[in-house]
């Protein structure tokens, strides 16, 4: 069985790959219609982060029939990508399920959720709220991390990569993976 790391290693250069940025790739080895839009790459990061994370029981996966609900706060930047991408996969035994809203109200019966560039007013409750109920928060906007979510993607030399807030993450009783926080560009 590969190890976890091996899984986020593959993820980056895959990304690297389809990107063109990869050692002795080029955007001319990439047809068009081949290459990933930002937010497809986002969205696969999205699907692997649940494993190497450990819930407080407060989040609600102790029964493996339970979905693992993952929801877009906002107005979502990924199109359907992450509903295909999510469709029959399931996350430490729990079916996906993905859910849009723009209600704090619907933070408490989620597991994860994706806080959208267009909720940045909304940041400081939401990140509150989701702490409360052990929700992991992730977002993709400049200050992001440093204001509480805890692990917000960045592009990095046209790579993607991501930041850690291991306080937010422990305050809300989450606990990150050796591995995960080992390949973060930045910890908190």
């Amino acid at each position: 069985m590969r190890s976890r790391a091996w899984l986020v290693a593959a993820l980056i250069a895959q990304a690297a790959v389809l990107s063109g940025t990869a050692p002795g790739t080029s955007s001319m080895d990439r047809a068009p219609q081949a290459a990933q839009p930002e937010y497809e790459v986002k969205a696969r990061f999205l699907l692997q982060f649940p494993e190497f994370i450990s819930w407080p029981a407060r989040a609600g996966l102790d029964d493996p029939s339970k979905p693992f609900v993952i929801l877009v706060f906002g107005d979502s930047p990924f199109g359907s990508k992450l509903d295909e991408l999510a469709a029959n996969r399931k996350v430490q035994g729990h079916p996906i399920q993905i859910h849009y809203a723009k209600d704090p109200e619907a933070l408490d019966a989620c597991q994860m959720v994706f806080i959208c560039a267009s909720e940045r007013r909304l940041l400081d409750v939401l990140v509150a709220r989701a702490a409360a109920h052990g929700v992991l928060t992730i977002g993709d906007s400049e200050g992001f991390g440093e204001r509480g979510v805890m692990i917000n993607l960045v592009i990095e030399a046209s790579l993607p990569r991501f930041e850690i807030n291991r306080s937010a993450a422990q305050a809300a009783g989450l606990v990150l993976g050796a591995q995960l926080l080992g390949l973060a560009r930045k910890v908190y």
